[in-house]
């Protein structure tokens, strides 16, 4: 059922929808692309494939099978799920659909790593359910506890499906193949740029579920079918070394030349690898290529200062103006405004700018980025995404988008933006991790259900067609794919068995451990699981410190130019409480646990000529590092519970709850958590021995008002902001002892009491819950319990 299509049929008219329909849409006629799509997704109910370049206007094509799915169900009776790469692309959904949604009183939910549990319950109520890969596998893994939603869910919008051959794709295809399982009715649209195998996709999703082994229907657009046409510019260059520092002096060195030679009066963007780079390339378009053109200015910029950042400021009287996620959102803000009303011609930026901001010109300089802590290529999607806001449709007539990369890479994006790669599958990269959750799902039982589940994957489809890309040990002319699914198969399993990650039950079948079920549940790799399991008894807060930056999630972790010496400075800070030897300070774990500790500390950052530029990456680092930490920390724990060590439990619990809240537990900074309390009003309170909440929560208005030196009815603020943090006393009677030769049994009975007025069930928009240890003097574990 593939198809290549060609330019020829009339556009169809929107007034073939419902009038009630019609109105999500702004425009009179569906594009050629649309037109030809169009019976296939709003008339049908098959699987769909369609890949078409960017700008053609795929988002509408997913609109037309929304709306099929509202004709024939009625709402509240379904689920449409929509998976993108990135919570940015989400957003933009997310804030789209809300608006132009709601006339049909459809519903849109947001749900990211980032989401809350108010916003988990809103996800609940929502029609539309807006995901990337990596949330949509962290729910589908506890799918059994949202049964009833996932049978409502009757629609799978996949949105940029080429990303299965980047880092992340393995997500996406494990969590397709299982969608493909738990909610085997549901339909699957995918998009695509333009690839040359998209039949492989087609073939892996099948025409529908009483169809599997028939390929879903494809559509394979050309560049005859992109509303504005993008003239595309690879440019490589001779590099003598790969010194990120040297091809930021090449690339700027050419710069000029490629904004002569494609410049048309019209507005610019420069993606460029790091915050560092977006400035100085600014500077120094400002100076040199920018002077030139002072008449095109004259009337641009309206007098007096428009930006809290004074550098940006002097550069935007210029016409130039630079954009990363350092600057405050303010900045951010008036950059990308002054940028669309013409009063800004050229912006140097990271991949943070705005989606939706449209230029005629965009230059990659550079295909290299820092990404989570190192330097990476960026990825096919990076590179479509960026060059999309060249000639937006409703924005300009054409435009031009113009690479700048080292010309050993040249040929190698040529083919990309051509469509010329092929889209290989990432799977048999994480495939051990991925085998261990589906045997947690009970999806995999035994060896012949795993092969089965892998038939099922997209790996499968193209290890038929390309097994040398696999090398998965497929060697002489007897040895069939099916015995290379068997190997792989077998392999992976033994190594999940050997690890007591996975077991065999009584009836013979595999089903996770205990460790098995915490490997999965918090999202943790082969390698790091084995080193939590193999950790030793008793360990200290250091210890676990020390194991958390070892864990493959921070192995890309890198030391930049010049860090080096910025964290030995804040290793030697007072407020670090495991300092570590200057000459550990060189690999990735060293860098984890200082980031760590300078947090938990609220230690301000060293001051010595050039250390500011540290700062702004090391709040990037940062966020990377609490990505992870909290989702280690728990698997640490359960870990420690099962082996019945109980000082490492409750090590790893005063960590945990320090990691939540961003401060050392038991600290005399705790009232930092407060809303308001700064190191000035902080300072005051310890002045007047109030360190606890509990001390704060005793006092009443006109105490405070007293200590802070503030207008009476201004203390009650501090009141009410105290009463919202949870408070616990814990009592405990014995209620009798038994005795024999070997031991002696004791029962307890232990009370757990809220101390607040009101009930607090949620801190930090997250549901609370409450952690109960029991230890004996020697360190064992008796008893632990979490309740909500």
């Amino acid at each position: 059922m593939a198809r290549t299509v060609t330019l020829g049929p009339q556009p169809i008219s929107t007034t073939v929808l419902p009038d009630r329909y019609r109105s999500i849409f702004k425009f009179s006629a569906f594009n050629d692309m649309q037109s030809i799509c169009f019976s296939t997704l709003y008339q049908n109910d098959i699987n769909t494939v369609i890949s078409s370049p960017t700008g053609s206007g795929k988002t509408v094509l997913f609109e037309l099978a929304m709306l099929r799915t509202l004709v024939s169900k009625a709402l509240g009776n379904f689920k449409i799920i929509y998976i993108a790469p990135t919570k940015s692309l989400c957003y933009e959904r997310y804030q789209d659909w809300c608006a132009r949604l709601a006339v049909l009183g459809m519903k849109c939910g947001f749900l990211t790593g980032d989401t809350s549990a108010e916003e988990v319950a809103t996800v609940k109520q929502a029609d539309v359910i807006i995901t990337t890969p990596e949330k949509w596998d962290s729910t589908t893994r506890r799918w059994t506890d949202y049964d009833l939603l996932m049978t409502l869910v009757k629609l799978v919008l996949i949105d940029e499906v080429h990303i299965l051959k980047d880092l992340r794709g393995a997500t996406l295809e494990v969590v397709v193949s299982r969608m493909k399982y738990i909610a085997p009715h549901a339909r699957f649209i995918a998009l695509s740029a333009t690839i040359p195998n998209a039949e492989d996709i087609a073939e892996w999703l099948g025409q529908n579920w009483n169809s599997r082994s028939m390929p879903a229907q494809l559509y394979t657009f050309g560049e005859e079918f992109r509303p504005v046409q993008l003239d595309i510019h690879v440019y490589g260059y001779p590099a003598r070394t790969a010194n990120t520092f040297q091809l930021d002096k090449l690339y700027d060195g050419k710069l000029p030349d490629i904004l002569d030679a494609h410049f048309a009066q019209k507005p610019i963007i420069i993606f460029c690898p790091t915050r560092k780079s977006t400035v100085s390339t600014a500077k120094i378009l400002a100076k040199t290529w920018m002077k030139s053109r002072e008449a095109i200015l004259a009337c641009r910029m309206d007098p007096g200062r428009h930006f809290q950042d004074y550098e940006l400021d002097e550069l935007s009287k210029s016409g130039v103006a630079y954009h990363h996620a350092g600057l405050s959102l303010p900045d951010r803000v008036m950059v990308e405004r002054m940028f669309l009303g013409r009063k800004i011609l050229i912006i140097c930026c990271t991949s943070t700018l705005s989606i939706n901001l449209p230029a005629h010109l965009v230059v990659i300089r550079g295909t290299s980025a820092w990404i989570d802590g190192q330097v990476q290529e960026y990825t096919e999607f990076d590179m479509h995404q960026m060059m999309g806001r060249a000639g937006r449709p409703q924005f300009d007539t054409s435009g031009v988008a113009v690479i700048m990369t080292t010309r050993d890479k040249q040929s190698k994006y040529e083919q990309i933006l051509c469509g010329q790669e092929v889209v290989e599958s990432c799977l048999h990269n994480h495939l051990v991790e991925h085998l261990n959750a589906e045997v947690c799902l009970k999806t995999i039982n035994d060896i012949e259900s795993a092969k089965g589940w892998l038939r099922s994957t997209f790996l499968y489809v193209r290890m038929k067609k390309n097994p040398s890309h696999y090398d998965i040990g497929i060697t002489g002319p007897s040895k069939t794919i099916e015995d290379s699914l068997d190997q792989l198969c077998t392999e992976n399993i033994a190594r999940l068995q050997i690890s007591k990650i996975v077991e065999t039950s009584d009836r013979n079948e595999l089903v996770s451990t205990v460790y098995g079920r915490s490997m999965a549940l918090f999202y943790i790799q082969f390698q790091t699981m084995l080193n939590f399991m193999n950790a030793g008894a008793g360990m200290s807060i250091s210890d676990i410190l020390t194991m958390l930056g070892k864990s493959s999630e921070f192995k890309n972790f890198r030391f930049k130019q010049g860090e080096k010496k910025f964290y030995k400075e804040i290793n030697a800070g007072v407020g670090i409480r495991y300092p570590l030897k200057p000459v550990d300070i060189k690999d990735f774990e060293a860098k984890v646990s200082l980031i760590i500790q300078f947090t938990l500390g609220r230690m301000e950052f060293p001051v010595y000529d050039g250390s500011g530029k540290h700062v702004t990456q090391f709040h990037a680092d940062k966020a990377i590092v609490w990505q992870h930490v909290q989702r280690l920390i728990r698997c640490i724990i359960d870990c420690k519970i099962q082996s019945i060590d109980g000082v490492s439990v409750r090590n790893a619990l005063e960590l945990a709850r320090s990691l939540q809240a961003e401060i050392w537990d038991n600290s005399a900074n705790g009232l930092l958590q407060i809303d308001g309390v700064g190191p000035a009003t902080l300072r005051k309170f310890l002045n007047s021995n109030i360190q606890t909440f509990a001390d704060l929560a005793s006092m009443d208005t006109l105490g405070i008002e007293s200590v802070l030196s503030l207008n009476k009815g201004r203390g009650m603020k501090y009141l009410q902001d105290v009463e919202k943090i949870p408070r616990f006393a814990v009592t405990m009677k014995t209620l009798g002892e038994t005795r024999d030769t070997s031991s002696v049994k004791i029962a307890v009975q232990v009370a757990v009491k809220m101390l607040n007025k009101n009930v607090v069930k949620m801190y930090n928009r997250k549901l609370l819950t409450v952690g109960f240890l029991v230890e004996l003097s020697n360190g064992e574990l008796v008893e632990f319990r979490r309740a909500m």
